[in-house]
């Protein structure tokens, strides 16, 4: 179940997902924090995660690549990286993050994932924040959504 939050605040707009996963907090943390991982369900389809390096600490940093083809050709190869720091982390409970995309290096959101005891689960809470336009809220949301569905499938399979 997806939940779509649209808000103009003083430090820009917010997305909020959200879903419900058959795993504990704990396994859904480190399926959030540990790098091998992230290699398997961060990402699209067509631009998988292709690198994932992670110091989850406040203050550590994080590196997300994915590579994949690009264009209707399908030899046109390129990578895109995400990286950022860790400002809080919870174990089990909370991770607050920057994130810069490579794609438009001006802009630093902040995400925050919340994690919490749900009957059968562990709800997640994705919140990103700060985005400097509607169309980058926009993107952000499209490109979390195939992701988060695969981070339940992967917690909830292995």
């Amino acid at each position: 179940m997806a939940a779509v939050v649209e808000q103009a605040e003083g430090k820009g707009l917010k997305l909020e997902l959200t879903r419900v996963i058959k795993a504990s907090r704990e396994r859904v943390f480190d399926v959030w924090t540990r790098p091998e991982f992230v290699r398997q369900w961060f990402g699209g389809e067509v631009r998988p995660c292709s690198r994932a390096e992670a110091d989850p600490r406040a203050g550590g940093t994080y590196l997300f690549e994915m590579t994949g083809t690009t264009g209707g050709s399908g030899t046109d190869v390129s990578t895109s990286r995400v990286t950022g720091r860790y400002v809080t982390v919870n174990p089990f409970d909370l991770l607050v993050f920057t994130w810069c995309g490579d794609w438009n290096p001006t802009e630093e959101s902040l995400v925050t994932v919340a994690l919490r005891d749900v009957d059968g689960g562990t709800e997640i809470k994705l919140t990103q924040e700060r985005f400097a336009t509607e169309a980058s809220r926009d993107a952000h949301r499209n490109g979390w959504t195939g992701p988060l569905d695969k981070l339940v499938r992967f917690a909830e399979t292995k």
